[in-house]
C-alpha cells in the first residue's frame, strides 16, 4: 500500500512538472499582432497574407525557448497543419487546402526554466466577400472606320458587404483591363477595414475593342487572401456578367 502510495504522489508530481499552463489570445478580434504580458512569449506577429502558407515572427522572454507550433481550428480539436520553429524566432508552415473559411489558432508549445506553456494565437479565416450588382450601359457611340462601337457611359451598381474577421483588414479593386469601379464610396483602396457594406453607384471603363470588363475585389488578412472576379461580356445588344472567387 505505501509503495503505491508513493507511486501515485510521484505521477501526481511529473505530471505537474510537464503539465502546459494555457496563454490566450484575449483580444476581441483575431489580427496579426499579439502582444503577451505573462509568460515566456512577449509577442507574436504574422507576416503572411496566405490561406495556403503561415510565417510569423515570435519574441520571447530571455530565458525561454519554444519548441513545437501548430494550427488547429478556432475549438483547438481539429489540427490543420504541423509548423516548424526555426531559431526561437519564428513558426511557418503550408495549410492545407479546404480550411479558407475556418477561423483558426496559432499553438506554440513553450518553456521557461521549469514551466511550460501552451500560447495561442487567433487566427482569422480568409475574408468573406458577398457581391451582388447591376451593369448599366448608356450612350452608345457608333463605330468608326479603326475603332469599334462603344458605350459612353458604363455605372456599376452594387451591393457589397464585406467581412475580413480582423481590425487591420485591407481590401483594394483590382484592375484586369481596365479602369474598375471604384466601389469603396468613391475609393479603390481600403485599409482596417473589419466589416461594412458598399451600395454607392460607381462609374466604370471598359476594353471596347474586346468588348469586356474585367476586375476584382481583393481583400486580405493574417488568415488569407480573398479575390472575387467580376467579369463581363458588354454587347450594344446585351450586357452579361460571370463572379468567381479564389482563396490565396
Amino acid at each position: 500500500m505505501k509503495l503505491v502510495h508513493i507511486m501515485a504522489a510521484s505521477a501526481l508530481v511529473t505530471s505537474s512538472v510537464y503539465a502546459l499552463e494555457p496563454i490566450y489570445d484575449a483580444d476581441s478580434s483575431a489580427g496579426r499582432t499579439t502582444q503577451y504580458s505573462y509568460g515566456p512569449v512577449t509577442s507574436v506577429s504574422v507576416q503572411t497574407s496566405s490561406a495556403h502558407y503561415l510565417a510569423a515572427f515570435i519574441s520571447t522572454s530571455d530565458q525561454a525557448s519554444c519548441t513545437s507550433a501548430a494550427l488547429y481550428d478556432e475549438a483547438g480539436t481539429t489540427l490543420v497543419s504541423q509548423l516548424q520553429v526555426s531559431d526561437n524566432k519564428a513558426v511557418y508552415g503550408n495549410v492545407e487546402a479546404g480550411f479558407e473559411t475556418v477561423s483558426k489558432v496559432l499553438k506554440l508549445t513553450c518553456h521557461d526554466q521549469n514551466r511550460s506553456f501552451i500560447v495561442h494565437h487567433k487566427v482569422p479565416s480568409a475574408p468573406s466577400i458577398h457581391y451582388e450588382r447591376v451593369l448599366e450601359a448608356a450612350n452608345w457611340q457608333a463605330p468608326g472606320d479603326r475603332t469599334p462601337g462603344f458605350y459612353a457611359d458604363v455605372t456599376v451598381v452594387p451591393q457589397l458587404a464585406i467581412n475580413t474577421y480582423a481590425a487591420d483588414g485591407l481590401c483594394s479593386i483590382v484592375e484586369f483591363n481596365t479602369a474598375g469601379p471604384k466601389l469603396f464610396n468613391g475609393e479603390s483602396q481600403l485599409a482596417n477595414i473589419h466589416s461594412d457594406f458598399f451600395s454607392h453607384r460607381a462609374k466604370t471603363g471598359y476594353d471596347a475593342y474586346s468588348s469586356s470588363l474585367v476586375y476584382g475585389i481583393k481583400c486580405s488578412n493574417a488568415g488569407g487572401t480573398t479575390l472575387l472576379v467580376d467579369e463581363w461580356s458588354v454587347l450594344e445588344t446585351s450586357q452579361t456578367g460571370n463572379l468567381s472567387t479564389d482563396y490565396y
